[in-house]
This record gives C-alpha cells, structure tokens and sequence, in this order.
C-alpha cells in the first residue's frame, strides 16, 4: 500500500509535464500571427505563380528500326548460286552492329546531330527572340548567337530521350513555356534524325560503289569482277532501301501531341500551399519559442531551488 502511494505522486508529475494548455493558449495568443503568416505565404505563392511562367512538356514515342538484315542483302539469307566470300560478307555487313540500338541511342544525343537539328531548323531564334527579326528573317545588328550555350541550354532544359527498358520504346521529349513548340520540336527531331541517317547512309554508299568500281576497272580476274559485282549489287540495295523507306531510323509509334496542360503546379496551388506554408512555420515557431520559454522557467525554477537548499544548509 505504501509503494501505490509513492508511484501516484509520479503519474501526477507525468501527467502535468504533459499539459498541453501553455500551447494551446500561446496558440490563441499568436492568433493574429498565425493569420498575417498565412496572408503572407499566401502572397509569397501568388508572386512566384506570376513570376515563373509556365513549363510544357510534349514528346514522340519511337521506336528503333532493326536493320540486321540489310534490304534482303545479309549473305546469310542470300539465295544466289554463288557463295560470298569472307570479304564480301564482311563488306556487306560492316553496316550493322551487334549494339546497333545502342548507337543509335548515342547518335540521338550526339552533339553533331544536336547541332545538326538547330542550324537546320533555327532554333536559336528562340533562345534571342529580341535579337531575331520576323520581317527580315535575320539576326538584328549583326548578332551571332553562342553556339555552345544553345547547345546547353537545349541539351540540359529542353530536350529529353529516354528509355523504357520493358519495351524499349524511345520518347524523345521537349519543355518549352508554349505548348505549340514542344510538340513541333519533337516531331521535327524525329523527321531530322531520320533524314540524317539516310544521308550519311547514302554517302557511305556512294563512298564504297565508288571504291568497288575503281577495283573493277582496276582487275581482269572474273571471280574477283564477279565478286564485286555482287558487292556493288548489295550496296545498290541498301541505298535503295534508305530511299525507300521513309522511317528509316527511328519508327513513330506515337506522334507528339500539342500539350493543354503544364507541368508546373498550377496558380491556385502554389498560393494555397504557399499559404498552408507559411501558416505551419508560424504554428512550429510559436510552438516551439512556447517549449524554449518553458524549459528556460523551468531551470530558473530549479536554479532558485538549489539556490535556496544550498543557503539553508550554509545557514545551519
């Protein structure tokens, strides 16, 4: 009995350094506070929704074209009588690769067809629109944009490629406070790059049946013109086949939209959370000066008590 009465005294010390009252009262004390920090996050958020414009996002999904078997012309697939030879075969595939995806991929992002796709469109008036004339169509004053902070800046804030592992679809993706150029660029990205890779597709070609046709006038061995023959045939097809097809690279599965939505949080958002924001750090601030100021009286209080024991005793 006389051990319950020495732990009530404990669960009475318990419960009154528990008292949520001080809180409440500082709570309704700072009510004003509360409300002039609320108005004020408020207009924190509406001045940061009418200064950071708004951001659109629209993007192609695309898909890799596998040209392991070059226009029919892979001599393993070959029907001809004749058997192609180590070089020719060599020749013939030295177009593919076993990480084909993969270059494509780097080619996608490479600086020179990043550069490619800006002079050939003009995108960097865009970037200096107020040193960019509409009537003359041409750079006001002389100017000369900096190419490598277009690069950049398009590089890093606006284009976007990614990846989806499951399926390997590509999305190649542009941000751009309008909604119409998003979807133009992305488009037109896809467009360039497949052109691109005709093109130097095409010069390959070109390069190599010039070569082959040097050698044949060079060689009166028929098995050797014989052999280049086919291999001139072979390059006949893989330029037609660049030519022929107008998704040559990159295959559209999905073309880009135009975007009626931002990215960004919306106007009303932004100041109610802007709100919500600051109503919270006022609430944690009063609390919080509310339980520094307790703690301070309570060792005040301690302090004056070990002060008075400690003259009690020198008085004895």
């Amino acid at each position: 009995m006389t051990q319950h009465n020495n732990i009530a005294p404990a669960h009475q010390t318990a419960a009154a350094s528990l008292d949520l009252m001080p809180f409440v009262n500082a709570l309704l004390r700072a009510k004003w506070i509360l409300a002039a920090a609320l108005v004020i996050g408020a207009g924190l958020g509406t001045w940061l929704s009418m200064t950071t414009p708004y951001s659109y996002v629209a993007g192609a999904k695309v898909s890799i074209v596998d040209i392991s078997d070059p226009g029919g012309v892979s001599p393993d697939d070959r029907r001809a009588s004749e058997v192609l030879t180590l070089v020719e075969h060599g020749f013939v595939m030295g177009t593919t690769r076993d990480n084909y995806a993969e270059v494509m991929m780097a080619r996608l992002r490479s600086r020179s067809f990043t550069l490619h796709f800006l002079d050939t469109h003009n995108i960097y008036r865009h970037f200096y629109p107020a040193k960019w004339s509409e009537e003359t169509q041409s750079w006001k004053d002389g100017f000369t944009p900096d190419i490598g902070e277009s690069f950049t800046r398009f590089r890093d804030e606006i284009r976007m490629i990614n990846v989806d592992e499951e399926t390997d679809i590509v999305t190649v993706a542009m941000r751009w406070p309008e909604p119409t150029l998003p979807r133009d660029w992305a488009n037109m990205y896809v467009d360039t790059f497949n052109e691109y890779m005709r093109d130097r597709t095409t010069q390959e070609v070109v390069r190599k049946q010039a070569f082959l046709e040097e050698k044949l006038r060079q060689s009166d061995v028929v098995e050797i013109q014989k052999s280049i023959y086919r291999l001139i045939e072979a390059q006949t097809a893989i330029m037609m086949l660049a030519n022929a097809r107008e998704e040559y690279v990159l295959e559209i599965i999905d073309p880009a939209a135009r975007p009626y939505r931002s990215v960004n949080m919306s106007r009303k958002k932004k100041i109610i959370v802007g709100g919500i924001v600051g109503f919270m750090l006022s609430v944690f601030a009063v609390l919080a000066t509310t339980l520094l100021l307790q703690l301070w009286n309570s060792f005040q209080t301690a302090r004056a008590l070990h002060n008075q024991n400690a003259n009690r005793t020198d008085f004895s």
